[in-house]
């Protein structure tokens, strides 16, 4: 199977998984959702061992480096800045003072793991 197939047959795959979780979470069945998360799984794996061409080189996992990266600074960005926000109007909405809380201690534990992550890394490569 070549790499456009590949993408396409995944893409199916993630749809289906998507489509059937929140069947099931709209049903009440986490069995459902359990089951499909699980095939989605499977199917993934056996996808990927029907794929021919499988080559990574160095500009690759540089550009996928650099991607997830700023995907998770914005991610860091968004989360705190919303987190301040509501925080900031907890005399207007205070019903959203739990949310402004979870959502500044997932940007620090994002921070931590972050930081953890890259010393380990640094330590192990460099």
């Amino acid at each position: 199977m070549n790499r456009k197939n590949y993408q396409f047959f995944r893409v199916l795959i993630i749809i289906f998984v998507a489509s059937t979780v929140a069947l099931g979470v709209s049903l009440g069945s986490l069995v459902l959702a359990a089951l499909s998360f699980g095939l989605g799984i499977i199917l993934s794996i056996f996808l990927r061992r029907k794929l021919d061409e499988v080559t990574e080189d160095e500009r690759t996992k540089v550009i996928a480096g650099d991607a997830s990266r700023m995907a998770m600074i914005l991610f860091l960005v968004v989360i705190t800045a919303v987190g301040i926000v509501v925080l900031a109007l907890k005399n207007v909405f205070p019903q959203y003072t739990q949310a402004g809380i979870t959502l500044c201690d997932a940007s620090g534990l994002l921070v931590i793991l972050y930081t953890g992550t890259y010393w380990y890394y640094n330590k192990k490569y460099g």
